[in-house]
């Protein structure tokens, strides 16, 4: 059914309120990035039916209907949770597509119909192109992603880790919203705005999560091209501040086996200097080398790496009599028919790797909840760093605010600025003479 006058959408919203539905957001224009898209249809599916809620298109007339309505059903279940958190702003929703990636329930995604990329192709230097075409294409293509939702809907039963890494998926849209100020220009005109934005996806063998779109990775950024340099402060009165964990992994692994360690020093340095009685850059090397196994050290030479190790035999041994272990915090389980060729060093990686993803979601939560009310931003996460919009009259006790919450006693950060994000300098020295 579709609805496209006020009458009609009355009474559908009587009849959903309170139940739960699985619903597509259909955005102006599948090019750009959902944060600078509007949602023109929401096709919904309940007790089997299916209803397709027109806001804006060509085809049909300008109706008025107001998305806040929909705000009256109990729980969305969509296929892309970050996708329908940046069209319509609801927060009530669970993500089919991350479920079955989770339990390893193959998921059919529905192909994009030829004719979207055909009008890309036709009509490029135009914009909202889903606005359109064809009503029928565009709707064709939301009831086969609504049955494919349907297919699984029916196999799911909710867990404490669903829930967990479901609200992960949210926290990762809540930090993609604020974006990056980029230049204009940069980035092959992939955005159009002057804001550039990530795109994290969860959906990895690890759960760490990638960060791409259309082409630019924002988790692996060229350090030395000048790419970086594109991406600036909002703020006229303004700087860019990275926070970048010592030694991560090795730090994680290290309060699992409650081993005391060095926070006032580099760890790799410390080794270097108390352990290896070599150079910095050795002593890292020779760190990994050890972590994965391919140097054996004693409990006499090496106590630190020692435990690790033993640690590592405890989890394979539990992986190989159990067939599977959980992440330490969300309690995810990883069986052994998601970790192809397992043996113990790349259980040990899958194990420290959704340690890492679990803490760091955990940690970004509290930094939201921190800058709730102020004009300073979080716009970058990859794996051990954090970058910030830093907006300066906010004052120097809100950067010491979120280097606390980052170190929680035990994670050391250094900690750079800069105008833009290539023309970062260490001041981590003078952060530590104000506290």
């Amino acid at each position: 059914m579709v609805i496209e006058n006020s009458y009609e959408y009355t009474q559908f919203i009587k009849s959903v309120t309170g139940k739960n539905v699985s619903a597509v957001a259909v955005s102006d224009d599948n090019r750009n990035h959902c944060v600078e898209s509007d949602s023109i249809i929401i096709s919904l599916m309940c007790d089997d039916k299916i209803y397709d809620i027109v806001y804006d298109h060509s085809e049909s007339p300008s109706s008025g209907l107001d998305m806040s309505e929909l705000s009256c059903i109990k729980r969305f279940w969509v296929d892309d949770i970050k996708e329908f958190y940046h069209l319509t702003g609801f927060t009530n929703i669970y993500d089919v597509k991350l479920y079955a990636h989770l339990n390893r329930i193959e998921y059919n995604i529905s192909e994009i119909p030829y004719i979207f990329t055909h009008t890309y192709d036709m009509c490029y230097k135009s914009s909202r192109l889903n606005t359109i075409i064809s009503l029928t294409k565009v709707l064709e293509h939301c009831h086969d992603r609504l049955n494919t939702m349907s297919d699984i809907l029916n196999k799911i039963v909710v867990t404490k880790y669903f829930i967990r890494y479901n609200s992960a998926m949210k926290t990762l849209a809540e930090l993609e919203h604020p974006g990056m100020r980029i230049i204009n220009g940069s980035f092959n005109t992939v955005f159009k705005r002057g804001y550039g934005y990530s795109n994290y996806n969860m959906l990895t063998s690890t759960g760490r999560p990638s960060n791409s779109f259309r082409g630019v990775n924002f988790g692996a950024l060229n350090k030395k091209d000048g790419t970086r340099s594109n991406i600036t402060t909002r703020f006229e009165k303004g700087l860019l501040v990275e926070f970048d964990y010592d030694a991560y992994h090795l730090r994680l692994l290290g309060k699992i086996v409650n081993f005391d360690l060095p926070t006032d020093i580099s760890l790799h340095q410390y080794f270097a200097d108390e352990v290896y009685k070599t150079s910095y850059d050795d002593a890292k090397r020779l760190s990994w080398q050890i972590l994965y196994g391919n140097v054996k050290v004693t409990k006499k030479d090496n106590p630190f790496f020692y435990k690790i190790d033993k640690m590592a035999d405890s989890l394979w041994r539990h992986f190989n009599t159990n067939k599977h272990f959980k992440s330490h915090i969300y309690r995810r389980p990883f069986v052994l028919a998601s970790i192809p060729d397992a043996n113990k060093n790349k259980v040990l990686n899958y194990f420290i790797q959704s340690y890492e993803t679990e803490r760091n979601i955990e940690t970004i939560n509290k930094v939201h909840e921190f800058l709730n009310s102020r004009s300073t931003r979080m716009i970058l996460y990859t794996y051990d760093s954090f970058l910030f919009d830093l907006d300066r009259t906010e004052g120097l006790r809100l950067v010491l605010g979120i280097k606390e919450i980052l170190q929680a006693g035990l994670f050391p950060v250094k900690v750079k600025a800069g105008m833009n994000y290539g023309s970062m300098q260490d001041i981590t020295e003078r952060l530590n003479g104000f506290e």
